[in-house]
């Protein structure tokens, strides 16, 4: 039974978390916020928001492209751990899809 490990088996990894992946994550947790809180405040109102609410919405998409598009960048670095910058691709996605949905809807 070995109690103590020789110091060759003990690797440390020059992989670290990156900015850009980080950043995509909070960049998609505001726009996961950001949607829920104008749908909150489009119910209130009885769906009659005005056009602050659809600016809104509009800002909301732009931002998670720009999250989606940063993500992606970070994902082709290497030596880094994955993540955030998946979480960033997966909520910026989903938020992107999500939206362009709605906006579609909207024009009919």
């Amino acid at each position: 039974m070995k109690l103590f490990r020789r110091k060759e088996t003990i690797q440390f990894s020059g992989r670290s978390h990156t900015k850009g992946g980080i950043l995509s994550f909070i960049i998609g947790m505001v726009t996961v916020l950001g949607f829920i809180a104008v749908c909150i405040i489009s119910g209130v109102n009885n769906g009659e928001g005005g056009i602050l609410i659809g600016v809104t919405g509009i800002l909301l998409f732009v931002l998670a492209a720009v999250g989606l598009v940063l993500a992606y960048r970070e994902m082709k670095k290497r030596d880094i751990f994955y993540r955030f910058p998946m979480i960033g691709i997966i909520t910026n996605g989903f938020m992107l899809i999500l939206l362009a949905v709605i906006y579609i809807l909207g024009l009919y």
